[in-house]
C-alpha cells in the first residue's frame, strides 16, 4: 500500500514538473518571462581579462620597423592561414585566460604581434570565412542565411596565385568547403565534404558523398590528426614555394570530442571566469541547439577547454611539419579563429546568435619572418576584413580598393598611424538578428526592425551587464549615425536595424545551397542543424 502510494505521488510530481515546463514555455512565447533568465544566474567575475595595461594603440618590445622593413623580408616568402574554429579569446593563455589551454599559440605569441582588439564580421563559419578571403562585410559578399561565395569576387588567393604563389586550402569544417564557395579558387583543395558543383580546381578537392571511401576518410580529415596528415603529405610532395596555405582546423568547436589525456586535464574542475546570465530583451528567442550545448555549465566549459588545449597541440604540429620541410623561417605565419563560443553569458547557447564578446572578438597572431621581425602588442580596432590588405601591402601586391572594404594593418606597426578603424561591424543571426557597433569604450547592438538596443560602457562594464542607452544618448547617437553611414556603403544596405520599415532586398534565388543527406548528417554533428 505504501509503495503504490509513493508511486502516485511519483507520477503526480512527473505531470506536475510537465505541466509547468509547458506553461513556463508558452509564458515565454508570449513574451512574459525570459527562458534565458530561468537558468540559476551567477555574477561575473570583479576583474576582465580583457581589461588593457597599456592604453598604447601599438607597444613593441622591438624597435619600431618602417614600411620597407617589414615588406623586405617578406619578399618571396610563403604565407600560412591557420584558423581555430569557434576560439574563444579569453580563453587562450596570451590573452588573459589563467588556464594552460594554449601552450603553443602562447609561445608563438612572444614571438610575434599580438592584436588584442580584433573582431569577427560574423560569428559563423561560412559568412567569417568569406569576409576573410574577400576583404567584404558580410551584407556585401551574402553569404548569410544559406549564401554561397560567387565565383566573380575578388579574393586572397587570386590575387597570389597572379602572382606566382601555389595555393591550398585544407578544412575539417563541412562548412568551410567549396559546398559555400569557400576555397573553390585555390589550385589545391582538401576539405571535409564535397565540393560544390564540382567546382574544386585542385586535383585532390573533396570526396563527393556517393564515394565508397568517403565516410571514414571524412571523418578523418575532420580531426586534426587527420588534416595535419593531409597537410604534411603536400609539404613533402606538391609544396612548390612561394605559397599560399590556408588551414581551418575544427577544434575547438563542437563536438568537444578531444583524446581522453586531454579532457582529463580539466575535468572536475571550476572553469576560470566561468558566470551565467540571461537575454537582454524579452523579445529574444531561443534557437533550439544540440543537447550537448543546450545547459552550459563548467563541465561544458572543460571539455572546450580540452578542445583548445587539442587545437593548440595542432598548432604546434603545425609548426613543427613547417621547420621538418625546411620553410617555417620563409613564411609568414597567421594563427586566428572565425569566431568565439558562448556559454550562456548573456543567455546565447550558440555563437551565430551572439552580438557580445565572447563570439565576436577572436584571436590575430602574425609571425613575421627575418631576424629583426616586430614583436608585441597592437590594441587599436583591428577585424577579419583587415587581414586580406593587410597581406597585399605586405607582399606589395596592388588589388581593386573599391572592391575591398577593409583596411592594411602595416601603419600601426610602423606608428605612422594609431588607429586605422574608428569602429568596428559584426552582424549576427538570430531571432532577431544583430549589429554590433564597437570603438574603444562603447558596444552598440542593434536588433532587426529597430526596436531593441543596447549601449555598453566597455570601460566600467568589460562583462556586458548593464545597458547604458538611456544614460549615454549622444554616445548611442553617434553610434548609430556610424552604422547607418557604414549600412549605405553594403550592397545590401541593412537599414532594417534602424527602421523597421525599411525595404530590404532579399538574397539572390540561387544563393541557397542543397544539401545531401550526408551533408546534412555531418552539419547535424557539428550543431548547425536542428
Amino acid at each position: 500500500m505504501l509503495l503504490r502510494s509513493r508511486r502516485r505521488a511519483l507520477i503526480v510530481l512527473v505531470l506536475l514538473g510537465a505541466t509547468g515546463c509547458g506553461a513556463l514555455l508558452l509564458l515565454h512565447r508570449l513574451g512574459v518571462v525570459n527562458y534565458g533568465a530561468l537558468w540559476p544566474p551567477t555574477r561575473p567575475p570583479k576583474t576582465h581579462p580583457f581589461l588593457p595595461a597599456d592604453p598604447t594603440p601599438a607597444y613593441l618590445t622591438t624597435r619600431t620597423p618602417t614600411r620597407e622593413e617589414l615588406r623586405a623580408p617578406a619578399a618571396g616568402t610563403n604565407l600560412v592561414i591557420c584558423v581555430l574554429d569557434a576560439a574563444r579569446v579569453d580563453h587562450i593563455g596570451c590573452y588573459g585566460y589563467p588556464r594552460e589551454t594554449t601552450p603553443n599559440i602562447d609561445r608563438l605569441a612572444a614571438d610575434s604581434v599580438v592584436f588584442e582588439q580584433h573582431f569577427c564580421q560574423y560569428p559563423d563559419t561560412v559568412p567569417s570565412t568569406a569576409s576573410l578571403l574577400t576583404s567584404l562585410y558580410p551584407d556585401t559578399h551574402l553569404t548569410t542565411a544559406g549564401g554561397s561565395l560567387p565565383r566573380s569576387v575578388f579574393t586572397l588567393a587570386k590575387s597570389l596565385e597572379s602572382d606566382g604563389f601555389h595555393t591550398a586550402f585544407f578544412s575539417s569544417n563541412y562548412r568551410g568547403s567549396g559546398l559555400t564557395g569557400i576555397g573553390t579558387d585555390f589550385e589545391l583543395t582538401r576539405a571535409f565534404g564535397p565540393s560544390r558543383d564540382g567546382r574544386g580546381r585542385g586535383r585532390q578537392a573533396g570526396l563527393p558523398d556517393d564515394a565508397p571511401e568517403s565516410r571514414p576518410a571524412q571523418l578523418k580529415v575532420r580531426s586534426p590528426e587527420g588534416l595535419l596528415t593531409l597537410i604534411a603529405d603536400w609539404l613533402k610532395q606538391d609544396a612548390a614555394e612561394p605559397f599560399l596555405a590556408y588551414i581551418h582546423f575544427l577544434p575547438p568547436h563542437l563536438p568537444y570530442n578531444a583524446p581522453d589525456e586531454m579532457k582529463r586535464v580539466f575535468a572536475g574542475k571550476h572553469p576560470p571566469n566561468f558566470w551565467r546570465g540571461g537575454y537582454p530583451f524579452r523579445g529574444i528567442e531561443p534557437r533550439k541547439v544540440t543537447s550537448e550545448h543546450a545547459s552550459p555549465g563548467p563541465r561544458l566549459v572543460n571539455l572546450y577547454d580540452a578542445n583548445l588545449l587539442w587545437a593548440d597541440w595542432a598548432v604546434g604540429e603545425l609548426e613543427r611539419l613547417l621547420r621538418d620541410a625546411g620553410v617555417l623561417d620563409n613564411t609568414v605565419l597567421i594563427v586566428t579563429a572565425d569566431h568565439g563560443e558562448t556559454f550562456g553569458e548573456h543567455g546565447y547557447r550558440w555563437h551565430p546568435d551572439c552580438p557580445y564578446d565572447e563570439a565576436i572578438r577572436i584571436p590575430l597572431l602574425v609571425s613575421f619572418p627575418g631576424e629583426a621581425r616586430p614583436v608585441g602588442r597592437v590594441r587599436a580596432l583591428t577585424q577579419t576584413i583587415d587581414l586580406l590588405p593587410t597581406i597585399l601591402d605586405l607582399y606589395q601586391l596592388p588589388y581593386p580598393e573599391d572592391q575591398v572594404q577593409g583596411r592594411s594593418l602595416l601603419p600601426l606597426l610602423t606608428g605612422e598611424v594609431e588607429k586605422v578603424n574608428d569602429y568596428i561591424f559584426c552582424r549576427t543571426g538570430g531571432r532577431p538578428p544583430a549589429y554590433v557597433v564597437h570603438d574603444l569604450r562603447f558596444a552598440l547592438l542593434l536588433y532587426q526592425g529597430g526596436k531593441l538596443r543596447a549601449l555598453y560602457d566597455l570601460e566600467t562594464d568589460p562583462w556586458q551587464t548593464r545597458n547604458v542607452i538611456e544614460e549615454q544618448p549622444e554616445r548611442a547617437a553617434e553610434l548609430i549615425e556610424a552604422f547607418r553611414e557604414f549600412a549605405m556603403a553594403q550592397r545590401r544596405p541593412p537599414l532594417n536595424f534602424l527602421d523597421p520599415d525599411a525595404k530590404i532586398e532579399a538574397l539572390p534565388s540561387d544563393s541557397e545551397v542543397e544539401l545531401s543527406d550526408e551533408a546534412r548528417r555531418e552539419l547535424e554533428a557539428i550543431g548547425y542543424l536542428e
